[in-house]
């Protein structure tokens, strides 16, 4: 949709680029290409918990407010300023971590392309791990999320390789997103595209209705094959869904599909 500019709405959600898991790997990914991006930087400092907390990020800003310099500035010569920051060497270490991870992802950029250091980033940060660690359906659906940044990411870089002018860069991603995401900010219509999952269309009806990712281990979804009853299940709620139109139903099914950025393709015999 944001790709096509066709105007649409998440109901029961945010749109894809305000949800918090997105905008924390985004975050890292604004902080490798401005280090003076302050709000980036307080947003992923102790993201996920490194022990960087509240009173020692408010120490740094303080610092770096009084003396008229930004924070990475305060972290680029954090040996010369320790002595009047008034913090422990366990957390001068911590945040002695934290930047020489922001560096080596910055080095990496020089050499590796958008996705490759976004998939580094989301590794080594903790970032993938934690959310993993989160077995709710909320937890695996930020997952999903973080992969659809990823594949998202990876469809760009592609995309632009294929053209004579193309600029597959991070900063060109993420400026390509920011206006993607201030776009479908400011063009909310009534004529437009509704998305929802099927719990959230339960009682409602529609003269056309689209059912997507009609794929094995996407719809049914992979954590629902262990029993029959979670098949059965799923069976259940495709009968929701087909039963939301009042006119027409499409059914649609992808014959490839990045996951994490890789191509996968469909067993168009299982399907």
């Amino acid at each position: 949709m944001r790709r096509k500019n066709i105007p649409y709405k998440v109901y029961g959600g945010l749109s894809f680029y305000q949800r918090k898991e997105v905008k924390d790997l985004i975050g890292y990914l604004r902080l490798l290409i401005n280090v003076n991006d302050s709000e980036a930087l307080m947003r992923i400092i102790n993201y996920p918990a490194r022990g960087i907390g509240e009173t020692t990020q408010n120490k740094l800003i303080v610092f770096a407010d009084a003396h008229n310099i930004s924070v990475s500035k305060v972290l680029d010569n954090l040996p010369m300023y320790a002595p009047q920051l008034g913090l422990n060497n366990g957390v001068l270490n911590k945040l002695n971590d934290f930047w020489s991870m922001i560096k080596a992802f910055q080095v990496l950029l020089k050499t590796e392309t958008a996705y490759s250091v976004a998939m580094e980033v989301a590794k080594r940060s903790g970032l993938i791990k934690f959310l993993k660690d989160d077995q709710t359906p909320e937890g695996i659906s930020r997952v999903e999320n973080v992969q659809e940044l990823m594949n998202s990411m990876q469809g760009f870089i592609e995309e632009q390789m294929q053209l004579e002018d193309g600029d597959p860069s991070l900063s060109n991603f993420l400026e390509n997103i920011a206006l993607s995401a201030d776009t479908q900010d400011k063009n909310l219509e009534d004529d437009m595209v509704s998305l929802m999952t099927i719990h959230l269309s339960k009682g409602l009806e529609f003269p056309v209705v689209h059912l997507v990712g009609l794929e094995e281990n996407l719809f049914p979804s992979f954590m629902s094959s262990a029993t029959r009853e979670d098949l059965e299940e799923e069976r259940r709620l495709f009968y929701v869904a087909l039963t939301r139109a009042e006119k027409q139903a499409f059914f649609s099914y992808a014959v490839s599909r990045f996951q994490w950025g890789k191509l996968q393709m469909l067993n168009l015999r299982d399907s």
